[in-house]
């Protein structure tokens, strides 16, 4: 795999490149259409590397650093590579590592993956607007009746207009319409920020007219008396997506914009399914505009803010595979020997679906190992001193904690966190945590906090329960157990 990554300035030699992952990935953000990544580059001082696994777009916001990732390939341990590469190079500049414009499947997946480590920041004024193409080419059904009705009445009043291509040769008549227009809602706004945002549209413009071919773009305008009164431009995200990357009409022929969409969608290539009409950027009116044509989707967005990345880890499952390492980690930890542990893994029925390993920068950094071994397994002492009590647990339903480790210069980390959580959403489906742990060890504070609860104890161990069935508790005090410890409130695993 590759160790380091080497960004490179973008330019339009690297069509080819960035559609390799891009179409392969088959994601329908707008970001990734290579019409916007060149003709906003200059912006963003717009950067790329890539690794066989992923393509990783560098951005540059003032003073901070995003990237943008497309993973050709998704397995946990190609993202995780591609995350510490990121972190590496981010660490060396001094600079946080923030993910942009990932969606909440992924945002899903890296939050339980990396855990504390990491926040999301939802980014609902990026979201993509995505349509079915024939829905706006065809504007039927109620839903869209409104906006039929702005078409019809467009055609109505100019029924001669002609649609066609946009060419080279009405560049300067739509560059003068889009002037018009930043004009017109430059007076409506009056902001600062609203006059750098769209200047920065302006260039951008200008820079896909400048490099038609090039960018394989393709558009269409609309002319009455042969006046341009719309036009519009876009270019395909992958082979069956189109993105819709500027749209402009003259406010003052009313239901210009509609049958601009209306015939730009009809002229599209066959093979097109959806168009990406891309954000609304948190305008009220553009939002209703967009909203209004009934998207079939909302593509959604999130930032994503790691934190601590020279020693960042990541959370993945376990496996059969696990069983050797999981041995070494447990004797170095308690002091068993390896057959005993050997025996122990083989026969007490380990949970390998429900145990985690922690992983930084391919070395392992932790383990908690769990079992759904009965509690008479754990301690046969229990049978002849509390067998009504060990009968009324066992008709729970529970899993136990078979070992829970990490690696010393982990210790007082949100290590021990991060892995619980990572498998507290399935340990919700139980109705109590079985947790054995042995007289010396340090750890009887730490379940207490998360509000376990201790119902016996030998000579090897104190045995606690960590309830999430509340019969389990009402079972404990008609057994005189109602000794409550005291839950830390930041600790306590989210219902």
């Amino acid at each position: 795999m590759t160790d380091t990554l080497t960004f490179k300035p973008l330019t339009l030699h690297d069509k080819e490149t960035l559609q390799t992952y891009s179409f392969v990935a088959g994601q329908r953000n707008c970001n990734l259409s290579f019409v916007n990544l060149m003709a906003w580059r200059a912006l963003f001082r717009t950067e790329f590397a890539t690794t066989p696994q992923a393509l990783i777009l560098r951005y540059h916001f003032d003073h901070e650093l995003r990237h943008l990732v497309v993973w050709k390939e998704k397995s946990l341990p190609a993202v995780a590579h591609t995350i510490d590469l990121l972190s590496a190079s981010t660490a060396a500049l001094e600079q946080p590592l923030i993910l942009c414009a990932v969606e909440d499947e992924l945002a899903e997946t890296l939050k339980k993956c990396y855990g504390s480590q990491l926040s999301v920041e939802p980014l609902r004024d990026r979201y993509d607007y995505i349509y079915r193409r024939e829905a706006l080419a065809s504007l039927a059904g109620g839903l869209l009746k409104a906006k039929r009705n702005h078409a019809n009445k467009f055609r109505s009043l100019y029924p001669d207009y002609q649609y066609r291509p946009l060419q080279a040769d009405d560049f300067a008549q739509a560059l003068a319409l889009e002037e018009r227009w930043m004009q017109e809602t430059l007076r409506e706004r009056s902001d600062e920020e609203d006059l750098s945002t769209l200047q920065a549209e302006h260039n951008a413009i200008e820079y896909a007219f400048a490099h038609w071919d090039a960018l394989d773009l393709a558009g269409g305008a609309i002319f009455v008396n042969n006046r341009m009164v719309a036009f519009t431009y876009g270019a395909a995200i992958t082979p069956d997506t189109w993105d819709v990357c500027v749209e402009k009409a003259d406010k003052d022929y009313e239901g210009a914009f509609a049958v601009i969409n209306q015939e730009y969608c009809r002229h599209l290539p066959q093979q097109i399914e959806w168009v990406n009409r891309e954000e609304d950027m948190g305008l009220p009116g553009l939002r209703k505009a967009k909203t209004s044509y009934h998207p079939e989707l909302l593509l959604s967005y999130n930032a994503l803010h790691f934190f601590g990345t020279e020693g960042l880890y990541h959370l993945e499952r376990c496996t059969p595979s696990n069983s050797e390492e999981t041995c070494e980690w447990m004797c170095r930890q308690y002091g068993f020997e390896k057959s005993t542990v050997d025996n122990w893994l083989k026969e007490l029925h380990i949970n390998w679906p429900l145990s985690v390993r922690a992983v930084s920068h391919g070395q392992t950094i932790g383990y908690l190992t769990m079992s759904d071994y009965r509690i008479e397994e754990e301690t046969e002492a229990i049978l002849r001193d509390r067998p009504a009590l060990l009968a009324d647990l066992n008709q729970f339903k529970y899993t136990a904690v078979f070992s829970f480790i990490v690696a010393p210069d982990r210790k007082g980390s949100r290590l021990n966190y991060d892995m619980l959580m990572n498998i507290m959403a399935e340990l919700r489906h139980y109705d109590f945590i079985f947790i054995p742990v042995m007289h010396h060890l340090k750890t009887h504070q730490y379940w207490q906090r998360w509000g376990a609860r201790l119902f016996y104890e030998d000579s090897n161990c104190k045995y606690y329960l960590l309830p999430f069935n509340p019969q389990v508790l009402e079972t404990l005090q008609q057994h005189g157990l109602t000794a409550e410890p005291k839950p830390d409130k930041d600790l306590l695993p989210p219902k």
